[in-house]
Protein backbone atom coordinates (compact mmCIF):
# COMPACT_ATOMS: atom_id res chain seq x y z
CA UNK A 1 0.00 0.00 0.00
CA UNK A 2 2.75 2.42 -1.04
CA UNK A 3 1.52 5.98 -1.28
CA UNK A 4 2.82 9.24 -2.69
CA UNK A 5 3.27 11.42 0.34
CA UNK A 6 3.76 15.10 0.84
CA UNK A 7 5.29 15.01 4.26
CA UNK A 8 6.89 17.21 6.97
CA UNK A 9 9.82 17.54 9.22
CA UNK A 10 9.61 19.91 12.19
CA UNK A 11 13.09 21.16 11.55
CA UNK A 12 13.13 24.63 12.96
CA UNK A 13 16.26 26.65 13.50
CA UNK A 14 18.06 24.73 16.21
CA UNK A 15 15.20 22.25 16.63
CA UNK A 16 15.49 18.64 15.46
CA UNK A 17 13.37 15.51 15.52
CA UNK A 18 14.55 12.93 18.01
CA UNK A 19 13.13 9.77 19.49
CA UNK A 20 9.93 9.28 21.43
CA UNK A 21 9.71 6.55 24.03
CA UNK A 22 7.84 3.60 22.57
CA UNK A 23 8.48 0.51 24.68
CA UNK A 24 8.44 -2.70 22.69
CA UNK A 25 6.14 -5.51 23.76
CA UNK A 26 8.72 -8.29 23.34
CA UNK A 27 8.39 -11.82 24.66
CA UNK A 28 4.68 -12.48 24.13
CA UNK A 29 5.46 -15.60 22.06
CA UNK A 30 8.03 -16.83 24.57
CA UNK A 31 11.46 -18.09 23.49
CA UNK A 32 10.84 -21.79 22.81
CA UNK A 33 9.42 -21.61 19.29
CA UNK A 34 5.76 -21.45 20.26
CA UNK A 35 3.12 -18.78 19.70
CA UNK A 36 0.62 -16.95 21.88
CA UNK A 37 -2.49 -14.96 21.05
CA UNK A 38 -0.72 -11.77 22.17
CA UNK A 39 -2.55 -8.63 23.21
CA UNK A 40 -4.47 -5.99 21.28
CA UNK A 41 -3.18 -2.51 20.69
CA UNK A 42 -4.73 0.18 22.92
CA UNK A 43 -8.16 1.47 21.97
CA UNK A 44 -8.71 5.17 21.32
CA UNK A 45 -10.97 5.44 24.36
CA UNK A 46 -8.05 4.42 26.57
CA UNK A 47 -6.53 7.86 25.99
CA UNK A 48 -9.46 9.26 27.99
CA UNK A 49 -10.18 6.32 30.32
CA UNK A 50 -6.76 4.81 31.06
CA UNK A 51 -6.44 1.09 31.72
CA UNK A 52 -4.37 0.29 34.78
CA UNK A 53 -1.16 -1.40 33.64
CA UNK A 54 -0.54 -4.96 34.81
CA UNK A 55 2.75 -6.77 35.33
CA UNK A 56 1.20 -10.14 34.50
CA UNK A 57 -0.83 -11.55 31.61
CA UNK A 58 -2.07 -15.02 30.72
CA UNK A 59 -2.42 -15.78 27.01
CA UNK A 60 -3.56 -18.71 24.91
CA UNK A 61 -0.52 -20.64 23.68
CA UNK A 62 0.53 -23.32 21.18
CA UNK A 63 3.84 -25.11 20.76
CA UNK A 64 5.05 -27.96 18.57
CA UNK A 65 6.93 -30.54 20.66
CA UNK A 66 9.39 -32.82 18.82
CA UNK A 67 11.17 -34.59 21.68
CA UNK A 68 9.47 -37.96 21.00
CA UNK A 69 10.46 -37.92 17.33
CA UNK A 70 6.95 -37.03 16.20
CA UNK A 71 5.77 -33.39 15.93
CA UNK A 72 2.87 -32.89 18.34
CA UNK A 73 0.77 -29.77 18.94
CA UNK A 74 0.46 -28.79 22.60
CA UNK A 75 -2.23 -26.24 23.43
CA UNK A 76 -2.66 -24.28 26.64
CA UNK A 77 -1.55 -21.00 28.19
CA UNK A 78 1.54 -18.92 28.75
CA UNK A 79 1.68 -16.60 31.74
CA UNK A 80 4.13 -13.72 31.35
CA UNK A 81 5.12 -11.81 34.49
CA UNK A 82 7.40 -8.83 33.98
CA UNK A 83 7.77 -5.37 35.51
CA UNK A 84 10.26 -3.47 33.38
CA UNK A 85 8.95 0.00 34.27
CA UNK A 86 12.39 1.03 35.56
CA UNK A 87 13.62 1.05 31.97
CA UNK A 88 11.55 4.22 31.44
CA UNK A 89 13.07 6.13 34.37
CA UNK A 90 16.58 4.74 34.93
CA UNK A 91 19.68 4.47 32.76
CA UNK A 92 20.58 1.01 34.07
CA UNK A 93 19.31 -1.64 36.45
CA UNK A 94 17.61 -5.01 36.47
CA UNK A 95 14.18 -6.62 36.72
CA UNK A 96 12.67 -10.10 36.93
CA UNK A 97 10.67 -11.79 34.20
CA UNK A 98 8.99 -15.18 34.36
CA UNK A 99 7.31 -17.39 31.75
CA UNK A 100 4.98 -20.20 32.83
CA UNK A 101 3.67 -22.57 30.14
CA UNK A 102 0.94 -25.11 30.82
CA UNK A 103 -0.14 -27.06 27.73
CA UNK A 104 -1.54 -30.44 26.76
CA UNK A 105 -1.88 -32.80 23.80
CA UNK A 106 -5.11 -34.81 24.01
CA UNK A 107 -4.06 -37.39 21.41
CA UNK A 108 -1.16 -38.70 23.51
CA UNK A 109 -2.37 -37.62 26.96
CA UNK A 110 0.61 -35.27 26.70
CA UNK A 111 1.45 -32.59 29.25
CA UNK A 112 3.95 -29.74 29.08
CA UNK A 113 4.85 -27.89 32.28
CA UNK A 114 7.55 -25.25 31.97
CA UNK A 115 8.56 -22.39 34.26
CA UNK A 116 11.58 -20.27 33.48
CA UNK A 117 12.62 -17.14 35.34
CA UNK A 118 15.24 -14.57 34.36
CA UNK A 119 16.98 -11.68 36.03
CA UNK A 120 17.33 -9.20 33.20
CA UNK A 121 19.96 -6.47 33.36
CA UNK A 122 19.47 -3.39 31.20
CA UNK A 123 21.20 -0.21 30.18
CA UNK A 124 19.86 2.75 28.23
CA UNK A 125 22.09 4.48 25.70
CA UNK A 126 20.82 7.92 24.71
CA UNK A 127 21.24 9.19 21.16
CA UNK A 128 20.42 12.44 19.38
CA UNK A 129 17.49 11.14 17.38
CA UNK A 130 16.76 7.95 19.31
CA UNK A 131 17.94 5.75 22.14
CA UNK A 132 18.90 2.13 22.56
CA UNK A 133 17.98 -0.30 25.31
CA UNK A 134 20.33 -3.26 25.70
CA UNK A 135 19.29 -6.19 27.91
CA UNK A 136 20.98 -9.40 28.99
CA UNK A 137 19.02 -12.10 30.81
CA UNK A 138 20.34 -14.71 33.22
CA UNK A 139 18.31 -17.79 34.15
CA UNK A 140 17.61 -18.00 37.88
CA UNK A 141 15.10 -20.85 37.78
CA UNK A 142 14.13 -23.37 35.08
CA UNK A 143 11.79 -26.28 35.67
CA UNK A 144 10.36 -28.33 32.83
CA UNK A 145 8.61 -31.66 32.47
CA UNK A 146 7.06 -33.17 29.33
CA UNK A 147 4.82 -36.24 29.39
CA UNK A 148 3.92 -38.04 26.15
CA UNK A 149 2.06 -41.30 26.59
CA UNK A 150 3.97 -43.42 29.09
CA UNK A 151 7.23 -41.52 28.72
CA UNK A 152 8.23 -38.55 30.86
CA UNK A 153 11.05 -36.12 30.04
CA UNK A 154 12.45 -34.12 32.95
CA UNK A 155 14.82 -31.16 32.55
CA UNK A 156 18.21 -31.43 34.22
CA UNK A 157 18.81 -27.75 34.95
CA UNK A 158 22.36 -28.37 36.20
CA UNK A 159 23.41 -29.23 32.65
CA UNK A 160 21.10 -26.82 30.81
CA UNK A 161 22.08 -23.31 29.69
CA UNK A 162 20.14 -20.34 28.35
CA UNK A 163 21.47 -17.20 26.64
CA UNK A 164 19.00 -14.38 25.98
CA UNK A 165 19.96 -10.85 24.93
CA UNK A 166 18.08 -8.03 23.21
CA UNK A 167 18.83 -4.67 21.68
CA UNK A 168 15.92 -2.29 21.24
CA UNK A 169 16.24 0.74 18.97
CA UNK A 170 13.73 3.37 20.10
CA UNK A 171 13.23 5.73 17.17
CA UNK A 172 10.82 8.69 17.06
CA UNK A 173 7.72 6.62 16.39
CA UNK A 174 8.66 2.95 16.24
CA UNK A 175 10.57 0.76 18.66
CA UNK A 176 12.45 -1.99 16.81
CA UNK A 177 14.11 -4.90 18.57
CA UNK A 178 16.25 -7.94 17.86
CA UNK A 179 16.59 -10.78 20.37
CA UNK A 180 19.20 -13.53 20.16
CA UNK A 181 18.28 -16.85 21.75
CA UNK A 182 20.57 -19.82 22.34
CA UNK A 183 19.76 -22.54 24.81
CA UNK A 184 20.69 -26.14 25.46
CA UNK A 185 18.20 -28.23 27.42
CA UNK A 186 19.24 -31.61 28.80
CA UNK A 187 16.40 -34.04 29.53
CA UNK A 188 16.31 -37.43 31.23
CA UNK A 189 13.49 -39.88 30.55
CA UNK A 190 11.82 -42.08 33.14
CA UNK A 191 13.88 -45.02 31.80
CA UNK A 192 17.14 -43.02 32.15
CA UNK A 193 17.68 -42.10 28.51
CA UNK A 194 19.45 -38.78 27.82
CA UNK A 195 18.12 -36.27 25.29
CA UNK A 196 19.63 -32.92 24.31
CA UNK A 197 17.71 -30.07 22.68
CA UNK A 198 19.39 -26.99 21.24
CA UNK A 199 17.39 -24.01 20.06
CA UNK A 200 18.99 -20.91 18.59
CA UNK A 201 18.26 -17.99 16.32
CA UNK A 202 16.71 -14.54 16.32
CA UNK A 203 13.41 -12.95 17.21
CA UNK A 204 12.66 -9.65 15.51
CA UNK A 205 9.90 -7.19 16.15
CA UNK A 206 8.61 -3.67 16.49
CA UNK A 207 5.94 -1.85 18.44
CA UNK A 208 4.07 1.41 17.80
CA UNK A 209 0.52 2.74 18.28
CA UNK A 210 -0.92 1.35 15.03
CA UNK A 211 0.61 -2.11 14.71
CA UNK A 212 3.13 -4.44 16.29
CA UNK A 213 4.88 -7.57 15.07
CA UNK A 214 7.07 -10.26 16.62
CA UNK A 215 8.62 -12.84 14.25
CA UNK A 216 11.26 -15.49 14.78
CA UNK A 217 13.73 -17.56 12.80
CA UNK A 218 14.83 -20.42 15.04
CA UNK A 219 16.63 -23.71 14.53
CA UNK A 220 15.98 -26.59 16.92
CA UNK A 221 18.22 -29.65 17.13
CA UNK A 222 17.08 -32.76 19.05
CA UNK A 223 19.83 -35.30 19.77
CA UNK A 224 19.09 -38.79 21.11
CA UNK A 225 21.20 -41.94 21.18
CA UNK A 226 19.43 -43.50 18.20
CA UNK A 227 18.35 -40.49 16.09
CA UNK A 228 18.70 -36.75 15.50
CA UNK A 229 16.28 -34.15 14.19
CA UNK A 230 16.69 -30.57 12.94
CA UNK A 231 13.65 -28.30 12.75
CA UNK A 232 13.33 -24.80 11.32
CA UNK A 233 10.77 -22.72 13.23
CA UNK A 234 9.03 -19.50 12.18
CA UNK A 235 6.72 -18.19 14.92
CA UNK A 236 4.93 -14.90 14.28
CA UNK A 237 2.52 -12.61 16.10
CA UNK A 238 0.91 -9.52 14.57
CA UNK A 239 -1.57 -7.01 15.97
CA UNK A 240 -2.93 -4.03 14.07
CA UNK A 241 -5.70 -1.46 13.81
CA UNK A 242 -7.68 -0.81 10.66
CA UNK A 243 -10.47 1.65 9.98
CA UNK A 244 -13.67 1.47 7.97
CA UNK A 245 -16.83 3.50 7.43
CA UNK A 246 -20.19 2.11 8.51
CA UNK A 247 -23.10 3.85 6.78
CA UNK A 248 -26.26 4.13 8.85
CA UNK A 249 -29.35 2.30 7.59
CA UNK A 250 -32.24 4.32 9.09
CA UNK A 251 -32.99 7.47 7.07
CA UNK A 252 -34.33 9.66 9.92
CA UNK A 253 -31.10 9.75 11.95
CA UNK A 254 -28.83 12.66 12.80
CA UNK A 255 -25.69 11.27 11.16
CA UNK A 256 -24.91 9.56 7.86
CA UNK A 257 -22.53 6.97 9.29
CA UNK A 258 -19.70 6.26 11.68
CA UNK A 259 -16.04 5.40 11.46
CA UNK A 260 -15.09 2.19 13.23
CA UNK A 261 -11.72 0.89 14.31
CA UNK A 262 -11.06 -2.83 13.91
CA UNK A 263 -8.49 -4.37 16.29
CA UNK A 264 -7.07 -7.62 14.96
CA UNK A 265 -4.46 -10.18 16.00
CA UNK A 266 -2.97 -13.10 14.13
CA UNK A 267 -0.50 -15.68 15.44
CA UNK A 268 1.02 -18.40 13.28
CA UNK A 269 3.77 -21.00 13.53
CA UNK A 270 5.39 -22.65 10.53
CA UNK A 271 7.92 -25.45 10.87
CA UNK A 272 9.96 -27.68 8.60
CA UNK A 273 11.92 -30.79 9.60
CA UNK A 274 15.13 -30.82 7.56
CA UNK A 275 16.55 -34.19 8.55
CA UNK A 276 15.64 -37.59 7.04
CA UNK A 277 12.74 -39.31 8.81
CA UNK A 278 11.02 -41.85 6.52
CA UNK A 279 8.58 -42.77 9.28
CA UNK A 280 7.00 -39.29 9.13
CA UNK A 281 4.41 -38.17 6.59
CA UNK A 282 4.78 -35.07 4.42
CA UNK A 283 2.26 -33.27 6.63
CA UNK A 284 4.38 -34.11 9.68
CA UNK A 285 7.63 -32.98 8.05
CA UNK A 286 6.30 -29.53 7.18
CA UNK A 287 3.20 -27.87 8.55
CA UNK A 288 1.78 -24.89 10.38
CA UNK A 289 -0.63 -23.97 13.13
CA UNK A 290 -2.23 -20.75 14.25
CA UNK A 291 -4.20 -19.11 17.03
CA UNK A 292 -7.31 -17.25 15.94
CA UNK A 293 -8.42 -14.27 18.02
CA UNK A 294 -11.78 -12.53 17.98
CA UNK A 295 -11.86 -9.15 16.25
CA UNK A 296 -12.77 -6.18 18.44
CA UNK A 297 -14.66 -3.18 17.06
CA UNK A 298 -14.48 0.34 18.50
CA UNK A 299 -16.82 3.16 17.49
CA UNK A 300 -15.07 6.49 16.92
CA UNK A 301 -16.30 10.07 17.20
CA UNK A 302 -18.63 11.16 14.40
CA UNK A 303 -16.91 13.88 12.33
CA UNK A 304 -19.23 16.87 12.02
CA UNK A 305 -19.23 20.21 10.22
CA UNK A 306 -17.20 18.97 7.25
CA UNK A 307 -19.84 19.28 4.50
CA UNK A 308 -17.73 21.92 2.75
CA UNK A 309 -14.97 19.41 2.03
CA UNK A 310 -17.19 16.86 0.24
CA UNK A 311 -15.73 15.99 -3.15
CA UNK A 312 -12.30 17.33 -2.25
CA UNK A 313 -9.36 14.98 -2.93
CA UNK A 314 -8.47 15.10 0.78
CA UNK A 315 -12.01 14.49 2.07
CA UNK A 316 -11.52 10.95 3.34
CA UNK A 317 -8.22 11.69 5.10
CA UNK A 318 -9.59 14.76 6.89
CA UNK A 319 -12.76 12.98 8.02
CA UNK A 320 -10.74 10.05 9.35
CA UNK A 321 -8.41 12.35 11.31
CA UNK A 322 -11.36 14.19 12.86
CA UNK A 323 -12.93 10.85 13.77
CA UNK A 324 -9.65 9.72 15.37
CA UNK A 325 -9.49 13.15 17.10
CA UNK A 326 -6.05 13.75 15.67
CA UNK A 327 -7.47 16.97 14.23
CA UNK A 328 -9.37 18.92 16.90
CA UNK A 329 -9.79 22.39 15.38
CA UNK A 330 -13.43 23.38 14.81
CA UNK A 331 -13.99 22.93 11.04
CA UNK A 332 -14.82 25.95 8.90
CA UNK A 333 -15.11 26.66 5.18
CA UNK A 334 -11.79 27.77 3.73
CA UNK A 335 -9.58 25.93 6.20
CA UNK A 336 -8.70 23.38 3.52
CA UNK A 337 -6.55 25.95 1.68
CA UNK A 338 -4.98 27.54 4.76
CA UNK A 339 -1.42 26.79 5.84
CA UNK A 340 -0.68 24.17 8.48
CA UNK A 341 1.42 25.76 11.23
CA UNK A 342 4.37 24.12 12.95
CA UNK A 343 2.73 24.07 16.37
CA UNK A 344 -0.51 22.55 15.11
CA UNK A 345 1.44 19.91 13.24
CA UNK A 346 3.32 18.88 16.40
CA UNK A 347 0.02 18.66 18.26
CA UNK A 348 -1.43 16.36 15.59
CA UNK A 349 1.67 14.14 15.63
CA UNK A 350 1.53 13.94 19.45
CA UNK A 351 -2.08 12.76 19.28
CA UNK A 352 -1.45 10.35 16.39
CA UNK A 353 1.54 8.77 18.15
CA UNK A 354 -0.09 8.63 21.62
CA UNK A 355 2.46 10.90 23.29
CA UNK A 356 1.36 11.44 26.89
CA UNK A 357 0.60 15.09 27.73
CA UNK A 358 -0.87 14.49 31.21
CA UNK A 359 2.25 15.84 32.95
CA UNK A 360 1.35 19.29 31.61
CA UNK A 361 -2.45 19.10 31.40
CA UNK A 362 -2.77 17.98 35.05
CA UNK A 363 -0.46 20.64 36.53
CA UNK A 364 -1.50 22.33 39.77
CA UNK A 365 -1.10 26.01 40.55
CA UNK A 366 2.06 25.50 42.62
CA UNK A 367 3.82 23.19 40.17
CA UNK A 368 6.90 24.39 38.35
CA UNK A 369 6.09 25.15 34.72
CA UNK A 370 9.28 25.00 32.67
CA UNK A 371 9.69 27.12 29.57
CA UNK A 372 11.85 25.67 26.82
CA UNK A 373 10.73 27.89 23.94
CA UNK A 374 10.18 31.60 24.56
CA UNK A 375 7.12 31.74 22.32
CA UNK A 376 5.41 28.78 24.05
CA UNK A 377 4.68 29.93 27.64
CA UNK A 378 2.55 27.79 30.02
CA UNK A 379 -0.61 29.70 29.12
CA UNK A 380 -0.23 28.92 25.42
CA UNK A 381 -2.87 26.37 24.28
CA UNK A 382 -0.16 24.27 22.57
CA UNK A 383 2.11 24.26 25.65
CA UNK A 384 1.19 20.69 26.79
CA UNK A 385 1.87 19.26 23.33
CA UNK A 386 5.11 21.15 22.69
CA UNK A 387 6.46 20.26 26.13
CA UNK A 388 5.34 16.62 25.88
CA UNK A 389 7.02 16.39 22.48
CA UNK A 390 10.16 17.92 23.98
CA UNK A 391 10.15 15.47 26.91
CA UNK A 392 9.59 12.56 24.55
CA UNK A 393 12.54 13.80 22.47
CA UNK A 394 10.32 14.38 19.48
CA UNK A 395 11.74 17.91 19.32
CA UNK A 396 14.89 19.41 20.79
CA UNK A 397 16.11 22.89 21.62
CA UNK A 398 16.33 25.50 24.37
CA UNK A 399 15.90 29.25 24.58
CA UNK A 400 14.93 29.60 20.91
CA UNK A 401 11.58 30.41 19.41
CA UNK A 402 9.49 27.49 18.26
CA UNK A 403 7.66 29.61 15.69
CA UNK A 404 4.36 27.86 16.33
CA UNK A 405 2.45 30.03 13.84
CA UNK A 406 4.89 29.66 10.92
CA UNK A 407 3.73 27.46 8.01
CA UNK A 408 5.50 24.13 7.75
CA UNK A 409 7.40 23.25 4.58
CA UNK A 410 7.21 20.04 2.58
CA UNK A 411 10.84 19.12 3.25
CA UNK A 412 10.23 19.60 6.96
CA UNK A 413 7.36 17.18 6.60
CA UNK A 414 9.47 14.66 4.72
CA UNK A 415 12.06 14.63 7.49
CA UNK A 416 9.58 14.08 10.32
CA UNK A 417 7.92 11.26 8.41
CA UNK A 418 11.16 9.34 7.90
CA UNK A 419 12.38 10.02 11.43
CA UNK A 420 9.07 8.93 12.96
CA UNK A 421 9.45 5.54 11.29
CA UNK A 422 13.19 5.52 12.09
CA UNK A 423 14.42 4.55 8.63
CA UNK A 424 16.71 7.44 7.71
CA UNK A 425 19.60 4.95 7.55
CA UNK A 426 18.21 3.71 4.22
CA UNK A 427 19.72 6.78 2.58
CA UNK A 428 22.84 5.82 0.64
CA UNK A 429 24.96 8.79 1.79
CA UNK A 430 25.05 11.69 4.26
CA UNK A 431 24.40 14.24 1.51
CA UNK A 432 22.84 12.18 -1.30
CA UNK A 433 21.79 13.57 -4.64
CA UNK A 434 18.11 12.81 -5.07
CA UNK A 435 16.48 11.99 -8.44
CA UNK A 436 14.19 15.03 -8.33
CA UNK A 437 14.59 17.86 -10.86
CA UNK A 438 14.59 20.49 -8.11
CA UNK A 439 17.22 18.64 -6.07
CA UNK A 440 19.20 21.90 -5.72
CA UNK A 441 16.36 23.36 -3.63
CA UNK A 442 16.54 20.61 -0.99
CA UNK A 443 18.19 21.73 2.26
CA UNK A 444 21.16 19.68 3.46
CA UNK A 445 19.41 18.67 6.70
CA UNK A 446 16.52 17.01 4.84
CA UNK A 447 18.47 15.20 2.09
CA UNK A 448 18.93 11.89 3.90
CA UNK A 449 15.25 11.73 4.80
CA UNK A 450 14.07 12.52 1.28
CA UNK A 451 16.47 9.99 -0.24
CA UNK A 452 15.38 7.30 2.25
CA UNK A 453 11.72 8.03 1.54
CA UNK A 454 12.33 7.80 -2.18
CA UNK A 455 14.05 4.41 -1.78
CA UNK A 456 11.11 3.20 0.31
CA UNK A 457 8.72 4.31 -2.42
CA UNK A 458 6.80 6.68 -0.16
CA UNK A 459 8.22 10.02 -1.35
CA UNK A 460 7.72 10.75 -5.03
CA UNK A 461 7.81 13.84 -7.18
CA UNK A 462 4.96 15.59 -8.94
CA UNK A 463 4.10 15.11 -12.61
CA UNK A 464 7.03 17.35 -13.57
CA UNK A 465 9.49 15.38 -11.42
CA UNK A 466 9.81 18.03 -8.70
CA UNK A 467 9.57 17.43 -4.95
CA UNK A 468 8.90 21.14 -4.14
CA UNK A 469 10.79 21.03 -0.83
CA UNK A 470 10.41 24.69 0.18
CA UNK A 471 6.67 25.06 -0.41
CA UNK A 472 4.42 25.19 2.62
CA UNK A 473 1.67 22.68 3.29
CA UNK A 474 -2.03 23.38 3.47
CA UNK A 475 -4.05 21.83 6.27
CA UNK A 476 -5.52 19.28 3.88
CA UNK A 477 -2.08 18.36 2.54
CA UNK A 478 -0.75 18.00 6.08
CA UNK A 479 -3.79 15.91 6.97
CA UNK A 480 -3.18 13.63 4.01
CA UNK A 481 0.44 13.22 5.10
CA UNK A 482 -0.48 12.32 8.69
CA UNK A 483 -3.18 9.94 7.49
CA UNK A 484 -0.70 8.27 5.15
CA UNK A 485 1.78 8.01 8.02
CA UNK A 486 -0.86 6.17 10.05
CA UNK A 487 -1.61 3.90 7.09
CA UNK A 488 2.09 3.13 6.69
CA UNK A 489 2.35 2.25 10.39
CA UNK A 490 -0.78 0.08 10.14
CA UNK A 491 0.22 -2.01 7.17
CA UNK A 492 3.27 -1.26 5.02
CA UNK A 493 5.84 -1.57 7.78
CA UNK A 494 4.81 -5.16 8.48
CA UNK A 495 5.70 -6.45 5.02
CA UNK A 496 9.37 -7.22 5.69
CA UNK A 497 8.49 -9.03 8.91
CA UNK A 498 5.88 -11.11 7.09
CA UNK A 499 8.56 -12.29 4.67
CA UNK A 500 10.03 -14.33 7.52
CA UNK A 501 6.87 -16.44 7.32
CA UNK A 502 6.86 -16.92 3.53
Amino acid sequence: MKKTLWITCMLLAGIFITGITVKADAGDIGYFGGISEGTNLPKTIEKHVPVKPSTSKTLRYKEMVYISGEPLIFTGTIKVTKDDSDVQTKTSGSYTEKYEIDATNAETSGKLDRTIQFTTSFRVVEGHFKKQIVTDSKVTNWNEKITIGSETYTLNDDFSTFSLTTVEDVTPGVSYYNTSVYYTAQFTTNNNKEISIKNYGGIYGYSQPWSKVESGELTMEIIRDDWQMTVLLNPSLEAKKTMYYDKTIPYPISFDGTYNQRLERDASLKYRINTYHPELTEAQLENSTRIESAIQIEKLVIPAGLDFIEGHWGEEAIKELYSLEVFTETPYRGMEVEAMYRGDFVKAICIAMNIDTSKYTDMKSGDEKPIVFVDVPPEHPLYPYIMAAYDAKLINGSGARFNVAVPIQRQEAFAIYIRVIGLERLSIADQPVTPFKDDHKISDWSRKAIQAGYRLGIIQGDSAGNVNPDKWLSKVEAGKIINNLIDFLREDITESFRKLQS
